[in-house]
């Protein structure tokens, strides 16, 4: 078996989203826009024709990854390695909220650094989870000895998606911060380029629709 295309999917929205509120590792539902977005996204990305669906074990992704299961009829595998990046103190706070309560790391934050002393998970811890999780994954569907094309969707977070698709571009997102989480129920595309550096190329970012001919084969 092959893997011809990866797919990162965030999941719909909360209302900790609505709210401005940092998430995190913290456990939220989605609400009824997030229900809409992700049913509707599911039946987009099912024209990608998906073989393998992994989603953090988070209840907002769990949920938003179901949709895609009904939609295909595939299995979800949980990965908690998917999961949101860890805000310690800050979860359920917004920035207006974190910038009152710990003004200069804050800045920090703001600036594109780490912030230290209020238990948040770095980037580069982050990202490096989530390609181990990815890389797993790839290495299970090659392990198996077929011509079949796969295409692995997986449900997580802005967060871990962000940080983990700038690890598998060969990037150190705890010092380049290229690219912002994506909005709900949006995904990202990377496709593979065996022997190029990086051997992942970014194919589209913060997509709602199958569009371009190509990109469903």
């Amino acid at each position: 078996m092959t893997v011809v295309r990866l797919v990162f999917w965030r999941h719909g929205q909360t209302e900790q989203n609505l709210l401005r509120r940092i998430q995190g590792s913290t456990d939220i539902p989605l609400n009824d826009t997030g229900r809409d977005e992700a049913r509707a996204a599911a039946k987009e990305l099912a024209r990608m024709k998906p073989t393998r669906i992994y989603s953090s074990q988070l209840g907002r992704a769990l949920q938003t990854a179901q949709f895609l299961s009904e939609e295909t009829g595939l299995e979800i595998k949980i990965d908690e390695r998917l999961r949101e990046r860890s805000y310690g103190l800050w979860e359920g706070m917004t920035s207006e909220e974190i910038k009152a309560a710990h003004a200069e790391q804050w800045q920090v934050w703001r600036d594109g650094r780490e912030p230290e002393g209020v238990e948040v998970e770095t980037r580069k811890a982050t990202g490096e989870r989530v390609v181990a999780a990815v890389l797993d994954a790839v290495a299970e569907v090659e392990a198996e000895s077929n011509d079949v094309e796969e295409t692995i969707v997986f449900v997580a977070h802005g967060g871990s998606i962000a940080n983990g698709v700038i690890s598998l571009l060969g990037q150190n997102p705890s010092e380049w911060v290229g690219l912002q989480g994506m909005d709900n129920c949006r995904w990202a595309i990377l496709e593979p380029r065996p022997g190029s550096n990086p051997e992942w190329r970014l194919r589209s970012y913060n997509r709602r629709t199958v569009m371009a001919p190509n990109i469903v084969r």
